[in-house]
Order: C-alpha cells, then sequence, then structure tokens
C-alpha cells in the first residue's frame, strides 16, 4: 500500500523516471526482504531499524502495543518479535556498532520481565 501511495504522490514531482524508481525501490525493500539496488534503499532500511531499536523508539512502540493489545505475555512476544526482525535487517556497520548493545540490552529485559509473568 506505501508504494501504492508514494508513487501517486511522486506523479506531481517532476522526478526523472531513474528517482522515481529508486524512491520506491526504497520503500519496497526497507524491510529487508529483497535484495538492495542502491546504498539509498540500504540506507533507508538501515534507519527505520535504528528508529525501531533505539530504546526510544521501542518504548514508544511497548506504549503503543500497551493500547491494542491487553496480555502482557502477548505485549512482550510482539515486541521481541519485532526487535528480532529489526535486529536481522541492520546491515550497516556504524548502524550495528551503535545498536548492538541496545539490542542486547533490550533483550535481557524482555527476558527479565518474562520471569515475572
Amino acid at each position: 500500500m506505501s508504494v501504492v501511495a508514494a508513487d501517486s504522490f511522486l506523479q506531481q514531482f517532476s522526478l526523472s523516471i531513474e528517482t522515481h524508481k529508486q524512491i520506491l525501490h526504497c520503500i519496497q525493500a526497507h524491510h529487508g526482504d529483497m535484495p538492495y539496488q542502491s546504498l539509498e534503499a540500504e540506507i533507508c532500511a538501515n534507519a527505520d531499524c535504528y528508529r525501531f531499536a533505539h530504546p526510544a523508539g521501542f518504548f514508544r512502540y511497548l506504549a503503543l502495543l500497551g493500547k491494542r493489545v491487553d496480555n502482557f505475555t502477548d505485549i512482550l512476544t510482539q515486541a521481541e518479535a519485532k526487535l528480532d526482525e529489526k535486529h536481522q535487517i541492520v546491515s550497516l556497520d556504524a548502524c550495528k556498532k551503535e545498536l548492538d548493545p541496545y539490542y542486547d540490552t533490550l533483550k535481557n529485559y524482555i527476558r527479565t520481565a518474562r520471569t515475572f509473568i
């Protein structure tokens, strides 16, 4: 849906066909489920992961899940799955270096929280 909406939105600008395609590819590839066709696509994917895997993004997600999901175990399961997904996508060394300690800490918090359920 995002690609369709972006494609429609981008029509109003005088972009080259190549730039238009590149922007759409950045959107399509940001979950890391297809090969990056450009450094820009890889940077977009890493930025998306960084935004989530940083403690501020992770705790915002927990707050959002708390409004949607009643069961604390389910909240932890969903948050951990998304954290693992984002961690797997991170490919740039600078992002890995900064996010890995956060990932380890958040995983430890999740593990600890499960002991009190």
